[in-house]
């Protein structure tokens, strides 16, 4: 069902402030398109700067529109549509704002420390709401990432945690009953780092402490393996790079580890339903 909620029109400092702050993640969308299994491994806050945003998730279906947010809450496979607007030429944009688990967890911390405990929500996989209430919140962060310098790590995740506690406080905080990151979600989040990377199981082994053994036993209990996961997760920087440059196809498969185009589209249209080409912003 879409969301019918009114939208207020964004302050002009959002979208210049969006512009100046070149490290953040601007999904463009020149054509609409629908994509399949989009895989999500951290909470992730997205705020349509125009055009209109659709998700669905089994029966949880929406749509937002500039004015408007999505909060996805927890790690999820949904399908989604990014539509521009109806004026000729001009694309769908949306800011896409990722919290790490480790802000996820101070918000956690700092509430259940000045608040009484809340109930456990139900699993709600994403919510959807006006902008209004987190502009101030945006706007500090902005500020933080339109610093001259590179951004300050600390300052950053404290501007980020502002977010998070300004969601959770205005009914959008399912995100803070997530459970930790899966196994596979903290490979994926590896691999995405480095996806070029000849990664190998002892790569892994070294960096979350568990033998061979261990690693595949937990990932077979996931439904999963080391090279699906490779596979997943290279496929998903491909679509990052796709939707936030305007860099060739064949450039984003070499990125992705992939020697062979041919290769990477057919893997990109087998786990996504569309054409690498028809997401790219040549």
């Amino acid at each position: 069902m879409s969301n019918r909620m009114a939208a207020a029109p964004l302050p002009e400092w959002l979208q210049t402030g969006i512009s100046r702050a070149g490290s953040q993640v601007m999904v463009v969308a020149r054509q609409a398109y629908r994509l399949s299994a989009v895989r999500v491994d951290l909470p992730l806050l997205l705020l349509p700067l125009a055009g209109t945003k659709r998700l669905e998730l089994g029966a949880q279906k929406d749509e937002v529109v500039p004015g408007q947010f999505v909060m996805i809450h927890h790690a999820t496979s949904l399908q989604v549509e990014n539509l521009p607007p109806s004026i000729d030429g001009e694309s769908y944009r949306a800011w896409a704002i990722a919290l790490p688990w480790r802000v996820v967890e101070l918000a956690r911390s700092l509430l259940h420390a000045h608040a009484a405990p809340a109930e456990r929500r139900a699993a709600v996989s994403f919510s959807t709401g006006p902008v209004t209430p987190l502009l101030p919140l945006l706007q500090h962060l902005l500020a933080v990432l339109s610093a001259p310098a590179t951004p300050d790590a600390v300052l950053l995740e404290h501007a980020l945690l502002g977010v998070a506690l300004a969601l959770a406080r205005n009914g959008h905080g399912h995100f803070l009953h997530a459970d930790d990151p899966s196994l596979s979600a903290r490979i994926r989040l590896l691999i995405g780092a480095a996806p070029e990377r000849d990664w190998s199981s002892a790569d892994f082994e070294a960096r979350l402490h568990v033998s061979g053994a261990t690693l595949r036993r937990r990932l077979a209990e996931e439904n999963t393996s080391l090279r699906l996961l490779l596979r997943e997760a290279r496929l998903h920087h491909g679509l990052a790079l796709l939707q936030t440059t305007r860099k060739p196809v064949k450039s984003v498969a070499q990125a992705c580890g992939y020697r062979s185009v041919p290769s990477f589209t057919r893997n990109f249209v087998a786990h996504f339903g569309i054409e690498p080409a028809a997401v790219a912003n040549p």
